[in-house]
């Protein structure tokens, strides 16, 4: 088990015990449960944000660590019958409504990587 402490800016720390092959991912889904945050972002000591899909010790991230989470504001846009939900510098999007409208971003979801902006047409999304 790996042992890394995650601080919000506020002072506020919990520690977490993951398995050594757990991904930045799923430590991020325990601090958000923990801190009743839904979009946060893991920093790491020396300022770098660590990617969701990567696993923890491929983000350099060793016992005893501390990480920031910084809380994130989430962003919306609509089609004429879609919404998409995202959060800037993301690796995620959450779509829903009428499929052919931009509802459905499965077949995509893998080639998103750092979102700085989606922009909505009457029928479709586009991700920047």
């Amino acid at each position: 088990m790996l042992e890394v402490t995650v601080a919000l800016p506020s002072g506020h720390s919990e520690k977490f015990s993951l398995p050594q092959t757990s991904k930045v991912g799923d430590l991020k889904i325990l601090a958000q449960r923990t801190f009743g945050l839904g979009f946060l972002r893991l920093v790491s000591a020396d300022g770098h944000s660590l990617a969701i899909s990567t696993s923890l010790q491929a983000a350099g991230v060793q016992e005893g660590d501390q990480l920031t989470a910084v809380a994130q504001e989430a962003k919306m846009v609509a089609t004429r019958r879609a919404f998409a939900l995202w959060c800037h510098g993301g690796d995620h999007i959450v779509t829903w409504g009428a499929r052919l409208a931009g509802g459905d971003a499965s077949e995509v979801q893998s080639q998103l990587r750092n979102v700085l902006q989606v922009q909505a047409a009457d029928e479709a999304f586009a991700a920047i």
